[in-house]
């Protein structure tokens, strides 16, 4: 990491450590949330290629892995 970033995390209080926890996790989470595939967006009409895309995004987000990853 940075060492700027980490003497600022290092300076932190445990309570504005815990805020900074919970904000970054709710983020992580949201953006998850956003490209996750969505349940409607499979149909029995999908070709062979979309279903295995699907098949591999859902497995992506049940192991928690963000769209970069």
């Amino acid at each position: 990491m940075n060492s700027k970033f980490d003497d600022l995390v290092r300076s932190m209080d445990p309570r504005t450590l815990e805020e900074l926890k919970r904000s970054v996790v709710a983020e992580l989470g949201g953006r998850r949330d956003e490209s996750a595939i969505q349940i409607e967006q499979i149909h029995p009409k999908m070709s062979a290629d979309a279903r295995e895309e699907a098949a591999r995004e859902i497995a992506r987000v049940l192991r928690g892995e963000s769209l970069d990853a």
